[in-house]
């Protein structure tokens, strides 16, 4: 079944999918039940023994890791596979191609069965009840004195539904949206206007790995990775949407792998970083 008309989902493809069905997928043998949710024995790569160990509830998600103590190789199901398939070590192309397998292979059986299919603006656990976007938005100054220093004009502000927030977890600070792919904002962060620490806070319950600021703006063509917020909506301002940031100082393969999801969703042909 083709997968170019929906988004593929790596995080909802690793809840959906555990390792040990990734395993019996892949053909993979030579391995012993050490547990209720861990296997080890022969690593399918190096071909060492008794070293290659897979866990159905291992990793920092908790949705199932494998490693091995004599090679490199370790990861998560999408990296098993893309592995498996002679494609490099956290390799983006391969990452999009092992979670399309794993997606077509256990997922996309039919609408009622698309359960790596995320169709929600957000994952699941990151849903938050009670939160009106458009409400806070109105809260939010962006004309506001403090801004001034950020050389930006207020009407960037108003375009990204920004401001300067004077109450509520983010007071102090310019309150920038963190919006899904089709514009649905999810919640609020907060970037300082001063030069004090963090730069960015995060309201409970929403997972900044699991975000790119910027990628409702995307559009085909060249896609400019950056390093702050601000250079985003900088980009925007000087008359180029297709910025955006990752919102973490270190960069997980995951985040790799989201990004070159949204390459492939929005077409982006080439990325240059600054």
């Amino acid at each position: 079944m083709s997968t170019t008309n929906y988004r593929i989902d790596f995080d909802a493809v690793k809840r959906a999918v555990s390792m040990e069905q990734v395993v019996a997928h892949l053909g993979i043998s030579g391995l012993k039940q050490k547990g209720p949710k861990q296997w080890k024995g022969v690593c399918p790569f190096c071909k060492g023994l008794d070293c290659f160990v897979v866990t159905n509830d291992g990793g920092k998600d908790k949705t199932g890791a494998f490693n091995c103590f004599k090679c490199p190789a370790g990861g998560d199901q999408i990296e098993l596979v893309s592995l498996t398939r002679g494609h490099p070590r956290k390799d983006p192309e391969g990452a999009y191609a092992a979670a399309k397998e794993l997606h077509e292979k256990f997922c996309a059986r039919g609408a009622a069965d698309a359960n790596c299919s995320n169709t929600s603006p957000q994952p699941p656990r990151e849903r938050r009840q009670g939160f009106d976007a458009e409400a806070y938005g109105k809260t939010l100054d962006p004309a506001h004195e403090a801004l001034a220093t950020l050389g930006l004009d207020a009407e960037t502000f108003r375009a990204w539904r920004a401001g300067y927030a004077s109450s509520g977890v983010n007071r102090g600070r310019l309150a920038l949206p963190i919006a899904a792919l089709d514009g649905t904002i999810v919640g609020y962060m907060g970037r300082t206007v001063k030069d004090d620490a963090p730069l960015l806070i995060f309201p409970n319950g929403l997972e900044p790995r699991e975000h790119i600021f910027g990628v409702d703006k995307v559009t085909g063509g060249q896609l400019y990775l950056v390093r702050d917020p601000l250079d985003v909506l900088r980009a925007f301002e000087a008359g180029c949407g297709n910025a955006v940031c990752f919102l973490t100082e270190e960069i997980a393969p995951a985040q790799l792998q989201r990004l070159e999801a949204l390459m492939q969703e929005r077409q982006c042909e080439n990325l240059s970083f600054f």
